[in-house]
């Protein structure tokens, strides 16, 4: 079956085994579209949510490794967010496999204390969009650095 029939069938993209995805949520075509092509250019198959209740029935049903979200995709706040407080209330173990990126308007790009603060691995300013593929390069190769000997022990103890 083409892919495009099984997204017809389905509702969902066909994902290949052993493939690295990630999931842009993001409302403007403009900005997703870059998005998307830094993700795939970087090596990923991506996959954008229509709404909120996509992403986090994507999430429930798909292992990402990278998420990028809009803190007001689909109308949200800030604090309101839902896609980011399903991801925030991940299980520890879950969430140290998904690398996140939030955009947002007020953020400073790379600012690693407020990342902490929002519980993702960067935060970028929406501004810096056309920057993204490096953003996430950088973000993405300090996060394999600082968990690779985690996941090389939990491997090693048949925990994942």
């Amino acid at each position: 079956m083409a892919e495009a029939e099984q997204v017809a069938a389905t509702g969902h993209e066909a994902f290949e085994e052993n493939q690295r995805l990630a999931l842009v949520c993001h409302d403007a075509a403009e900005a997703q579209a870059a998005i998307k092509t830094a993700l795939q250019e970087l090596g990923f198959k991506v996959h954008a949510a229509g709404s909120a209740t996509d992403a986090i029935e994507r999430m429930r049903k798909t292992s990402y490794e990278v998420i990028v979200l809009d803190e007001e995709f689909q109308g949200a706040t800030p604090l309101d967010n839902p896609v980011l407080q399903a991801i925030q209330s991940m299980s520890t173990t879950t969430r140290r496999y998904i690398f996140v990126a939030l955009l947002g308007k007020q953020f400073k790009t790379l600012e690693n204390m407020t990342a902490f603060a929002k519980s993702v691995n960067v935060v970028v300013n929406a501004n810096d969009i056309p920057q993204i593929k490096g953003v996430l390069r950088q973000g993405l190769s300090d996060n394999e650095a600082f968990y690779r000997v985690f996941r090389e022990v939990l491997r090693e103890a048949g925990k994942r």
